[in-house]
């Protein structure tokens, strides 16, 4: 009895229908995780779908909450979805596809003339040509089986794995992925030029994240190259991994798509920040002066400015846009006093000299990990092999002696023409014998 409905069960997992159904439901929460942010602190989801004016009519903060929007691809039902989906493929793989793999293998011969009419190419040829028809199609890579007068033939068998391999690749994507939202994190955080940091500005992590509390990252330099134009190029980040012990490890300077990867943790650069200037007063003492970035009609530049008289309150500003060295100087009416760049001394107000030294900058990196990133390429590489072996054509050829003649007639999947000009040929040098 228990037998009875788990072959009733595994039936129904193996439903097309059902299949379909559920990976279109799989793309809808997908599409909802794209456009709902994805883990965000909750004073975000109440600022961007407040009570008052829900998205879409509907979306309010709450209901995001209530049906995890804000963490979709954790979720407990999404898991359910995904796990319903993939018995659903093993189910149609060991039930459907299996089964009639070691059915292509089996000779089919063909019993009476009237099975070749529906086949796309049928020739008649003089009896005593069988030995010579086998030969050919041996030839042309086809298996062919004999039993007394009846013939049969089949080549291109790899094409029919391809749906099989299909599966299995989309089943083992849904376990890398799987293993990398709950095992993976990424973190993200400015640092100084010359300072070492730890992982510590998470901003997605899975419930069985191992941070690593070991690993220290220290920034030895970071540039900017420039166009002629002067917009940005590429920028950079010189980067050290150490050991717990302080020494270092490993060492790459990392750029866009050029991340630096130590023990499955990956280093990305992914941004830059000018936070300070560096100053030297004419006997040589230094100090810094912060700045602050602010972005204007789609600008950006770096604000400061520095109190020079403490009795009566006199200041001048600096404004940068760029780290090739030109700086502005205003005075405290916003009248621009000078335009000068980094190494040259600027007199102010005829009485002090300073010196711009340095600008103090910070790279943005992205610290990630993702322990199913290999199963999923693993899986992509699948999928790509399956495609390929897809194109393969599926061809079979009958034979069938009878009193006075012998039919030969073939079909294939596709590529129809091929296989036409093929079955000539070979026709054509059975005659030729």
């Amino acid at each position: 009895m228990l037998n009875r409905y788990v072959k009733k069960g595994i039936k129904k997992l193996a439903n097309l229908q059902l299949a379909i159904g559920l990976l279109a439901l799989i793309s809808l929460i997908i599409g909802i995780g794209t456009i709902i942010e994805q883990d965000q602190p909750l004073t975000f989801y109440k600022e961007n779908y407040p009570l008052t004016n829900p998205l879409f009519g509907v979306l309010t903060w709450k209901i995001i909450l209530f049906f995890n929007f804000n963490q979709v691809y954790t979720s407990w039902w999404f898991l359910v979805i995904l796990l319903l989906f993939g018995c659903s493929l093993l189910a149609c793989t060991f039930t459907t596809q299996l089964p009639s793999l070691k059915n292509f293998k089996l000779w089919k011969f063909y019993t009476q003339r009237t099975q070749f009419q529906g086949l796309g190419t049928l020739q008649n040829l003089n009896l005593g040509y069988f030995n010579a028809l086998s030969y050919q199609c041996n030839m042309k890579k086809y298996h062919f089986f004999r039993q007394q007068k009846k013939g049969y033939a089949y080549s291109g068998l790899l094409g029919r794995v391809a749906p099989i391999v299909v599966h299995l690749s989309i089943i083992i994507l849904l376990i890398g992925s799987t293993i990398g939202s709950f095992g993976g994190f990424t973190a993200q955080q400015l640092v100084p030029r010359g300072e070492v940091t730890h992982i510590q500005n998470l901003i997605t992590f899975g419930k069985f994240s191992a941070i690593p509390q070991d690993l220290s990252i220290r920034v030895n330099d970071f540039w900017i190259t420039y166009t002629k134009d002067l917009k940005t190029d590429q920028f950079y980040s010189d980067l050290s991994v150490l050991n717990p012990q302080g020494k270092e490890i490993k060492r790459k300077t990392v750029f866009v798509n050029e991340p630096l990867v130590s023990d499955q943790v990956v280093l990305y650069q992914t941004d830059w920040d000018i936070v300070g200037l560096k100053l030297r007063l004419a006997n040589q003492e230094n100090f810094q002066i912060p700045l602050k970035k602010v972005t204007k009609n789609n600008r950006k530049f770096w604000f400061g400015s520095l109190t020079y008289n403490l009795k009566t309150g006199e200041k001048f500003s600096i404004v940068t846009d760029n780290l090739n060295g030109k700086i502005l100087i205003y005075d405290a009416n916003g009248v621009l006093l000078e335009e000068t760049k980094l190494g040259n001394t600027f007199l102010l107000n005829g009485q002090i000299e300073l010196q711009f030294v340095d600008f103090i900058t910070s790279t943005g990196l992205q610290i990630k990990t993702d322990p199913g990133i290999v199963t999923v390429y693993f899986s992509f590489l699948l999928l790509m092999i399956s495609v390929y072996v897809s194109f393969f054509s599926y061809s079979q050829i009958w034979v069938m002696e009878s009193t006075n003649q012998m039919a030969v007639g073939g079909k294939s999947n596709r590529a129809v023409l091929f296989f036409q000009e093929e079955f000539r040929r070979i026709v054509n040098a059975v005659k030729n014998y």
